[in-house]
């Protein structure tokens, strides 16, 4: 307790302080870099300061240093952000410090906030903390620093700091790993006590993967019943066509409604929108910014996107092009084999597994080209030079989600629209199901624990082994283990699982069963790598899934088109239309009709299916209401005469 910053007031005063974040600095650290750091992190604000509590961690090394937050900074971190808690009368309200009487527990912030609330104000705080005045690092002379500059997302790009990690907490750890996934018997997940955990962006991700996942539960029973009957193709192919598009709009319009629930009861459903910094990898020559008064990094919006024109797309359509080569070397490959297999007669095992190898070595090469583009598109929006961080995670959205989209479907739409060979598509989604699935279940959790056991990292099993250790110990290991990976690959993994659904499901019925026992051991294994083998991630608040929701709504869409398509190239329908005289032109009039019906159809579900509940709507509107009078009260007092 000696060694933390002395609290500035009684009332913040407490006889033990819980470490809450960590910063481990480049070793061997120098102690001029770290006094200054240490000093400029529990400075006040006025001096540019992050009125933090920090504590010089005492590790062998003496490169860690820990930080905390007294009640006072929580509290005005939690108004500037903007969240919304629970006031007296059960509602919820945006929290206001002047009125922090109002809010049950706001003078116990171990109960106000969740470990995860607390570690992201504590964050916030520590990004605010900028330089005065241009001046160089101390230790450092040839690195410095410009007014305004963010202190610690500098010191990180130039590697001064290292690692900058929220803290776990052994005992509340151990208790969302026993309700979430060590006893496997369990239905369902601890959503609230994820969120509380790690955040809302990490329990919104797997709120969505367990919503998904149910929702695919009466698609993966019908397709087991028509798997296994024999059914006409008006029930085989136009049914089950049909039900895919109307499951595909209303899955993700009830999710709508699910995830806007989960935002209110949150907190997050009405964030306060900020003004964003700089990232720390922006550069350019120092100018004046004319919105904050500052200087800081400029580079002219004309100069990027010349990069983005000149190198950023011809990139783009060189890797389509990959992917478009990749597609047609495996159709050569399949109509070899397929012939070979013919002329052979079918005869021995052998000759029967070859007739998959060409889909397994396709589907990959599909995931290869996969990872590459994703480092590739990476650098690429890096190198575009994107001031803020919320436009860089957009850029890179889109330049992964319209190459994953190509490399994953163009060989299906290919074998559906121009070969309108169902027999191989059947063939190439069940592989493209079976082994992508091998591979992910490999890559995220198999791989990492391999690597974390070579390099005999001192992970949190060995941390829980060695009681006896000093705490700062288990902090420094934490440190030891990889950063996550982040959200976006599985986002991405999701998207595609939603794509084979809802655009080919019809061809083959089983792909919900398989995706739904994926999913299953997806949540284990997501759940595990989340908290056993890699670091802890920041929290990040969020009132949905972001750019995702469009692009799962825009596959339903393309789900439309694909299967009436497929309809009107099943040989029961060609038959079917044969018997009744009808022409192939008169049936693809026919196939368009019931496209136009099905899209009418969803447009209508999407507008009868409010975004949210209505007793939500209420909540909303009484809070926009409690915030226009709380406002009209302030003015009024202003305005009033002074007695």
């Amino acid at each position: 307790m000696s060694s933390w910053t002395p609290v500035p007031c009684q009332c913040c005063y407490t006889s033990c302080i819980q470490s809450l974040v960590a910063i481990q600095l480049r070793y061997p650290a120098k102690a001029e870099t770290k006094r200054w750091l240490i000093s400029k992190l529990e400075g006040h604000k006025k001096e540019g300061g992050a009125h933090l509590l920090v504590h010089p961690g005492e590790d062998d090394d003496g490169t860690l240093i820990l930080l905390s937050a007294t009640p006072y900074t929580l509290l005005k971190a939690t108004e500037v952000l903007g969240l919304a808690k629970p006031s007296s009368d059960g509602s919820m309200v945006a929290f206001s410090y002047n009125n922090k009487a109002d809010f049950p527990n706001s003078d116990k912030p171990e109960a106000f906030l969740t470990l995860a609330e607390r570690q992201l104000l504590v964050k916030y705080a520590t990004d605010s903390a900028k330089v005065l005045q241009e001046t160089p690092v101390p230790g450092y002379p040839e690195r410095r620093l410009y007014p305004g500059q963010s202190i610690v997302q500098s010191l990180q790009e130039w590697g001064i700091i290292e690692k900058f990690y929220p803290l776990h907490v052994e005992e509340e750890l151990h208790l969302l790993t026993r309700a979430w996934y060590s006893q496997i018997h369990r239905i369902g997940q601890p959503i609230d006590a994820i969120r509380a955990y790690f955040g809302d962006s990490v329990a919104l991700y797997f709120s969505f993967l367990g919503f998904f996942t149910i929702s695919l539960v009466p698609m993966a029973i019908l397709g087991a019943v028509y798997h296994c009957l024999s059914l006409s193709f008006l029930d085989k192919y136009l049914l089950f066509a049909v039900f895919s598009v109307l499951w595909s709009t209303m899955t993700m319009e009830f999710w709508k409604r699910h995830c806007a629930t989960k935002a209110y009861v949150w907190g997050t459903l009405h964030l306060k929108s900020r003004f964003e910094a700089p990232r720390a990898r922006y550069w350019g020559p120092s100018a004046l910014n004319p919105v904050t008064g500052r200087w800081e990094p400029y580079y002219p919006s004309w100069k990027r996107k010349l990069r983005i024109m000149l190198v950023s797309i011809p990139t783009v359509f060189v890797f389509l092009g990959l992917a478009f080569d990749g597609m047609i070397m495996y159709l050569y490959w399949e109509r070899w084999v397929q012939a070979s297999y013919q002329q052979s007669r079918g005869s021995g095992r052998l000759a029967a597994v070859c007739l998959y190898l060409p889909s397994c070595i396709y589907t990959l090469y599909i995931e290869l080209l996969n990872v590459i583009y994703k480092r590739a598109a990476t650098i690429l929006t890096e190198w575009e030079n994107h001031r803020a961080e919320s436009t860089f995670q957009n850029q890179l959205t889109v330049k992964v989600l319209v190459f994953r989209f190509i490399n994953c479907f163009s060989g299906l739409f290919y074998i559906t629209f121009y070969m309108q060979d169902l027999q191989l598509l059947q063939k190439r989604l069940s592989s493209l199901l079976i082994i992508s699935q091998v591979i992910n279940q490999f890559k995220e959790c198999l791989l990492p624990l391999l690597l974390q056991k070579l390099q005999q990292q001192p992970g949190a099993s060995h941390r829980k082994n060695c009681k006896d250790a000093p705490v700062v110990d288990s902090f420094v290991s934490e440190g030891n283990l990889s950063a996550y990976p982040g959200l976006f690959d599985d986002y991405m993994e999701l998207f595609v699982q939603f794509g084979y659904a809802s655009l080919f499901s019809c061809v083959y019925p089983l792909t919900a069963a398989l995706l739904v026992v994926n999913n299953i051991t997806e949540i284990w294994t997501d759940s595990f790598k989340l908290c056993r083998l890699f670091q802890k991630p920041f929290p990040c608040p969020a009132a949905n899934i972001g750019v995702w929701q469009v692009a799962f709504e825009v596959l339903g869409i393309f789900a439309v088109g694909t299967n009436c398509f497929i309809i009107t190239i099943s040989p029961e329908v060609k038959e079917f239309c044969q018997d009744f005289g009808m022409t192939p032109e008169q049936s693809l009039l026919y196939a368009i009709g019931l496209e136009h019906i099905l899209v009418t159809l969803k447009i209508v579900l999407a507008f009868a299916i409010p975004d949210q509940p209505h007793w939500l709507r209420i909540k909303v509107m009484q809070m926009e209401y409690h915030s226009w009078d709380a406002l009209k009260q302030a003015e009024i007092k202003r305005a009033l005469p002074i007695c």
